[in-house]
């Protein structure tokens, strides 16, 4: 099953069939190609010790990844009073679909409001990709990473009624 589906199914557990709450999952697209990056800085995964709401392992996911691997931006733009939430998942092996085990972690809550704002206000988009990995020793086995979040022009909109020749 995939991601998306997977923890709607999950966050709706909690309510009751009555008051039933609509889950928005969006991936950040971003394809940067041509275009120079606004701003570039590094933050680290937060929640990478935890378990992910299917059970699986963020840990396992944190093992399969790669220095220099992209990585999925999920954004959880969560109603009734839930901050939003943008959730880390690895790019998996060329499928489109995302799966809860491909999930390692998540942004820090004034990242994730940051990469949001950007996006919804001034249309600029995020891209991330893992500049380190950390841990795996035996002062600190629990594993966790560096990402390096760079910012681009989102697409411009389309006028209405313009063509190119």
């Amino acid at each position: 099953m995939g991601l998306l589906q997977t923890m709607e199914r999950l966050l709706n557990l909690n309510k009751s069939s009555q008051e039933e709450e609509v889950v928005k999952l969006k991936e950040i697209f971003c394809k940067p190609k041509g275009q120079n990056p606004i701003e570039q800085f590094r933050t680290p995964a937060v929640g990478c010790q935890y378990s992910n709401p299917d059970g699986s392992s963020r840990q396992d996911a944190l093992q399969k990844l790669k220095v220099g691997e992209k990585v999925r931006l999920i954004w959880h733009a969560g109603d009734s009073g839930r901050r939003n939430r943008v959730y880390l998942v690895r790019r998996g092996s060329g499928t489109q679909e995302l799966s809860m085990p491909d999930c390692f972690g998540r942004l820090d809550d004034r990242v994730a409001e940051r990469v949001i704002r950007w996006l919804n206000r001034d249309n600029i988009v995020t891209a991330a990709r893992v500049v380190k990995i950390t841990g795996g020793t035996r002062k600190q086995p629990r594993l966790g990473c560096v990402l390096e979040l760079t910012t681009y022009p989102g697409p411009e909109e389309k006028k209405a009624g313009s063509r190119k020749p």
